[in-house]
């Protein structure tokens, strides 16, 4: 929390105004603590300025003031910047995780695949620790040879933040290591999963995507017009159950054919206990050639049903 005391100090008269040009020409409807006390310490540099979290505290504390910033409900040392006040809990998600992508049913909505309304905003992330190592990358890229004297400093460093609830939005944060699976909306701070990564979740982890049941409507309706993608996709990051179930999905249940799919089915595996659904009940209703429960009631019929015995 400011000192009350330093009220009373004026930010520098000269690194204010650049301070408020930048945010004013930010693109971005959001800003974290780092991001700012990063153009705090620079803008100080190019007018000789010695940045200090004294000085920082200050220029906040006149930006605060006249209402270019406003803190976000829900999110820690998180800044809504004047005039944005109509962005999205997506858009500032975003902007507050440098690392962090629109995915599941929100990806979903944003590709046109579903006619759902999510009321919980998903997003994907890296695990913490491998969050923590892209920090300090980017950390090193921003500031390069003023990276030690910034630390020493005392601003604030670009650290995970925690992701619970946005403008009165619940945010569900899945954490995935794999790279390359969103793009950037031209335009826009959002970060979203392309649509054969969409496409994959959707099998991975269906409840975040409306509900197995959703995700093989969406698969009937969708999957012919991007297949390439999707077949790219669970070709190149998925795992051996991911094009298992895709498998069966795209050549049983959506009745196409794809040179990938002959591949894909060597990863069938005899015995055990692999289901469609993840989320479901071990059922009895089986698909012989890709090895798998069908532990979808919509997708039943007698003559795939075996005896356990």
């Amino acid at each position: 929390m400011t000192n009350p005391k330093n009220l009373a100090v004026p930010a520098h008269t000269d690194l204010l105004p650049l301070v408020a040009e930048s945010l004013s020409a930010s693109t971005g409807p959001a800003i974290t603590a780092y991001e700012l006390g990063k153009l705090v310490y620079l803008k100080g540099k190019s007018l000789e300025i010695e940045a200090s979290k004294r000085e920082y505290e200050r220029v906040m504390d006149a930006l605060l003031a006249v209402r270019l910033l406003v803190k976000i409900s829900g999110a820690r040392s998180a800044y809504l910047l004047f005039g944005h006040s109509a962005a999205s809990p997506a858009e500032i998600a975003c902007c507050l995780d440098p690392f962090a992508y629109v995915s599941h049913l929100s990806a979903m909505e944003h590709h046109g695949l579903t006619d759902r309304f999510p009321k919980i905003l998903y997003l994907t992330r890296p695990p913490a620790i491998e969050w923590r190592k892209q920090a300090k990358a980017r950390m090193a890229r921003d500031l390069a040879e003023d990276l030690v004297a910034y630390k020493q400093s005392g601003l604030p460093r670009l650290t995970l933040p925690a992701l619970s609830n946005l403008l009165g939005t619940t945010i569900h944060v899945h954490e995935r290591s794999q790279f390359g699976a969103f793009r950037n909306v031209a335009g826009s701070p959002l970060r979203v999963a392309t649509i054969g990564r969409v496409f994959l979740d959707m099998l991975r982890e269906p409840k975040s995507c409306g509900g197995m049941q959703h995700v093989i409507d969406v698969y009937r309706r969708e999957a012919k017009r991007n297949l390439k993608l999707i077949v790219d996709e669970v070709s190149r990051h998925g795992q051996s159950i991911d094009k298992v179930r895709a498998g069966y999905v795209l050549t049983e249940v959506c009745h196409l054919q794809f040179d990938a799919a002959s591949e894909w089915q060597t990863y069938a595996q005899r015995g055990g206990s692999r289901k469609l659904d993840p989320d479901g009940e071990y059922v009895s209703n089986y698909s012989e050639t890709w090895k798998l429960s069908i532990n979808v009631p919509s997708l039943s019929s007698p003559e795939q049903e075996f005896d356990d015995a």
